[in-house]
């Protein structure tokens, strides 16, 4: 019995094609971590508008607006306490170094 032999690509084998992935990993994580701050900002600022929209009587859904800023205020202490553990594992990272 004859195993045929695979043909390989000279990407596999080249270091540039890890340096291209691990960067395009870099870019996503800075991406996915803009989309977060992008997003928590967006909910903070309905939730600032309806809570004013409140205030001034041109809503009277009370409960909505409610629903709004504590949800804001758990998407913004969420990212708060994501960069404090980013900030905690760079520093653990310079202190080894």
């Amino acid at each position: 019995m004859r195993i045929p032999s695979l043909p390989i690509s000279p990407g596999i084998l080249e270091s540039d094609n890890y340096v291209k992935r691990a960067t395009s990993k870099d870019t996503d994580f800075m991406r996915t971590l803009e989309d977060a701050i992008d997003k928590t900002n967006k909910i903070i600022k309905d939730a600032n508008q309806a809570s004013l929209k409140l205030a001034e009587g041109k809503s009277v859904n009370i409960h909505e607006t409610m629903i709004k800023m504590q949800k804001a205020d758990i998407m913004l202490r969420l990212l708060v306490t994501s960069t404090n553990k980013l900030i905690q594992g760079y520093n653990e990272l310079m202190r080894l170094r």
